[in-house]
């Protein structure tokens, strides 16, 4: 019986040694990174996801909504959105490809840092009109009980501006 109980204290301490991320990597492997092509992009029948794109902008792909239109520079847009991203909790920026306007950033759950990444394209559309493409994945599972649409959902609604 004290074996077990030592197997099971070593179990849970586990995390606290290594860390939530060498855990979780321990347990399920490591996260996956891929460089996005929103042009080429399948998400294939994935559910702990979630895409927002203008339209036909995503060609292999049907994306979840259709992305707003911005009466702003794609700077001004991005600008905003960065600022946003700041005061997200638990945030930390991924990889970026400032020339493209395409920048990823990662998410972890409250309680056991789960890794979620989001990538966002920000994409001219005329001298003071933008938009963008957003791609939220889960890392881990096969079901995210909608943390993925909630999140870029609020996120838009943060950024849209005030209803007259």
């Amino acid at each position: 019986m004290s074996a077990l109980i030592g197997l099971l204290a070593a179990v849970i301490m586990v995390p606290f040694v290594v860390g939530c991320e060498t855990t979780l990597a321990m347990m399920f492997g490591p996260v996956q990174r891929e460089t996005i092509n929103f042009e080429t992009l399948d998400p294939g029948a994935r559910t702990n996801r979630y895409l927002v794109c203008p339209a036909g902008y995503c060609a292999a792909a049907t994306p979840d909504r259709i992305s707003p239109v911005f009466e702003e520079t794609a700077a001004a847009l991005q600008g905003r959105w960065m600022a946003m991203i700041e005061r997200q909790p638990r945030i930390t920026p991924g990889p970026g490809n400032a020339a493209a306007r395409q920048y990823d950033f990662i998410q972890r759950s409250r309680f056991l840092a789960f890794p979620d990444t989001v990538t966002i394209r920000f994409i001219t559309l005329g001298a003071a009109r933008s938009t963008m493409a957003i791609y939220s994945r889960s890392h881990y599972g096969s079901s995210d009980f909608g943390v993925n649409r909630d999140r870029i959902e609020a996120w838009l609604a943060e950024l849209s501006p005030p209803s007259p």
